[in-house]
């Protein structure tokens, strides 16, 4: 059996461009829907009910495009919203925070693990509970790391700024026990080289990367691979159209067969 229907990828920007470039990676013919709410991020400084909100509007797009499931390629969205909306829609959605969590306990020899993620998903605490489920001997440091977002979609990380940024945020974890950082938001492994460069003895997990691994899994268990190989690729924003179709053109370095604007409030 299979299941030829695409995959959908929701973000509350295009940080979630880095889970899609590894499903181009991992799932190399399945088709793609992606869906980037730019026109209303940051998801990192808003309430939960409108992160809700938002991201339910996102689901009920990609849902209405016939996809067979959804990776929420956002942190923030996966630590406040998913929870809520897997109650609302049948349709199987997958999020980054438990592969996350179980790729970063793995790696760790020290049992001390930082998180970096939106103010949002700091605060939630998903990160922290998720580790210290599957270890409660594991020393969990969350710091917000909001700005990066913005040097992102701004396309800035080689900026001054960002550096400078950088190095404040990341201090805490400079020559100490913190052996291992969870990347805890989708925007930044396009920050990964800039991030290592100032921890170079520290191990990123990208939770991305297990995220589309565990999704896969899902698929072959549930016989819903696609049987085809002419795959796919449409991204869809809902602003800011020019740059996000300037940066995931050179992002993602691979054929598109659509970007277009779209509206997901009606």
């Amino acid at each position: 059996m299979s299941d030829n229907r695409p995959i959908g990828l929701l973000d509350s920007g295009l940080g979630g461009l880095t889970v899609t470039k590894e499903v181009i990676r991992q799932l190399p013919n399945e088709d793609i829907i992606f869906i980037g709410d730019e026109a209303r991020m940051p998801y990192g400084v808003k309430t939960k009910d409108e992160i809700i909100n938002c991201t339910r509007q996102l689901v009920q797009y990609l849902v209405d495009q016939n996809v067979k499931v959804i990776i929420y390629a956002c942190n923030t969205a996966t630590a406040n919203a998913l929870p809520a909306l897997r109650k609302e829609f049948s349709i199987p959605m997958i999020g980054v925070i438990e592969p996350g969590a179980i790729s970063a306990t793995q790696v760790t020899k020290t049992k001390h693990i930082g998180v970096i993620g939106t103010e949002a998903t700091i605060k939630a605490k998903s990160y922290s509970t998720a580790i210290n489920g599957l270890d409660s001997d594991i020393d969990v440091l969350g710091i917000a790391a909001q700005d990066f977002v913005t040097f992102v979609e701004k396309d800035a990380i080689d900026s001054k700024d960002a550096k400078e940024s950088i190095a404040r945020t990341l201090k805490p974890y400079k020559d100490s026990d913190y052996d291992t950082l969870v990347l805890g938001c989708t925007h930044f492994p396009m920050l990964r080289d800039q991030i290592q460069n100032y921890l170079p003895d520290v191990k990123l997990v990208d939770s991305g990367v297990a995220t589309v691994t565990l999704t896969k899994k899902f698929l072959d268990d549930n016989d819903m691979l696609t049987d085809t190989k002419d795959s796919k690729i449409k991204l869809h924003a809902t602003g800011n159209i020019n740059e996000f179709k300037r940066l995931a053109s050179r992002w993602l370095a691979t054929d598109i067969d659509e970007i277009s604007l779209v509206n997901v409030e009606n």
